[in-house]
């Protein structure tokens, strides 16, 4: 492909996902639904771009959610899981390609004044030592302003058997188990389900007391046309025991939140809710079923969990910034701090 310089379009909302829809690496962090949603959240404007080439072919797209300075007019940009770059009429991307749109991205930010962060999509399965390579040679540098991702990735492109061979065996034998005593699956539109996976979910937290930076409760009422987000609840005796949503964009699916109630655990129904959301996900032709994330340090036990089950251990690249000449930059990266600790007490 040519490393002529791409041209950036600015891309109507309602128009987006009909060309979001035209990338394999689309997930639904990348979707108008969720975006949109997010950017509110944090009081930020989504905002939706798409690179072309000199024939107008489409290169890559993303969503960025922009986070402005008051009285500033300039603030700070994330690409969650984008720039998107695996389009379905084109082969992947080679390192030029790549090039031409960090170029793209940095001439942007340079030009609009904003620092610029971005984690590339994990189920596009880049080469993470040459994106790293070629990020910084563009301008770019990691960043830990941003939080780093690292997850499970299924391959649902198997055939049950596979993936049944696949499974660790203290993680086979388990759902085994599972499968044998009798566990009843519901799954429907969280529209539907979302009462009910929130008392499970509601009970398991405050035996456990954790707190999600986003609840589930934020996902509940999201509707629209490129995000599509499902209950899946284990039952047993006429009683739910454990549940599991997902969300699904594009050919991706992702493990949002997971509830397992003291009986659930006692018969493995997180064994079985993951194993039926794998099978789920590979009956409606997803490509990849992502575990929601992992942690070996803070979460070792749900790691070894997710990492058993045969998919691949796999990291996003990224994530990475960069950061405009002039002053502007040191502005904002101060008022950034000012909110931060502002925050924090």
């Amino acid at each position: 492909m040519s490393s002529a310089p791409l041209t950036l379009q600015t891309i109507a909302p309602e128009d987006w996902p009909g060309i979001s829809a035209g990338f394999r690496d689309l997930t639904y962090e990348q979707s108008l639904t969720y975006s949109q949603a997010a950017a509110s959240r944090i009081g930020a404007e989504a905002q939706f771009i798409l690179l072309v080439d000199p024939d107008g072919c489409p290169i890559a797209a993303a969503c960025l959610r922009l986070k402005r300075v008051p009285g500033l007019g300039r603030g700070i940009v994330w690409i969650a899981a984008g720039p998107l770059m695996q389009h379905q009429l084109q082969s992947d991307p080679g390192p030029e390609t790549i090039r031409t749109v960090l170029a793209a991205l940095r001439n942007y930010a340079q030009g609009a004044g904003h620092i610029l962060r971005m984690r590339l999509p994990v189920a596009a399965q880049h080469d993470i030592a040459a994106l790293d390579q070629l990020a910084a040679e563009e301008g770019f540098q990691l960043t830990d302003r941003s939080p780093a991702y690292r997850t499970v990735l299924i391959d649902c492109d198997q055939d049950e058997e596979v993936l049944m061979r696949a499974l660790h065996g203290k993680w086979r034998n388990p759902l085994r188990n599972a499968l044998k005593a009798g566990i009843e699956l519901d799954h429907a539109p969280i529209a539907e389900r979302a009462d009910r996976f929130d008392m499970l979910y509601r009970e398991v937290q405050a035996t456990k007391g954790f707190s999600p930076d986003i609840p589930p409760e934020f996902y509940y009422p999201l509707k629209g046309p490129d995000f599509i987000h499902e209950a899946l609840i284990a039952r047993k005796g006429g009683a739910d025991i454990a549940g599991m949503t997902i969300g699904r964009a594009g050919r991706n699916a992702v493990y949002l939140f997971g509830a397992t109630t003291e009986t659930g655990r006692r018969l493995n129904a997180g064994h079985y809710l993951m194993w039926q959301a794998s099978l789920r996900c590979r009956e409606l032709g997803m490509k990849y079923f992502d575990l929601g994330g992992i942690d070996p340090d803070t979460n070792p036990s749900v790691t070894r969990f997710k990492q058993r089950t045969g998919g691949t251990d796999i990291s996003a690249p990224g994530p990475y910034e960069f950061r405009p000449s002039g002053l502007t930059s040191t502005l904002i990266g101060a008022a950034e701090f000012l909110h931060t600790r502002l925050k924090a007490r």
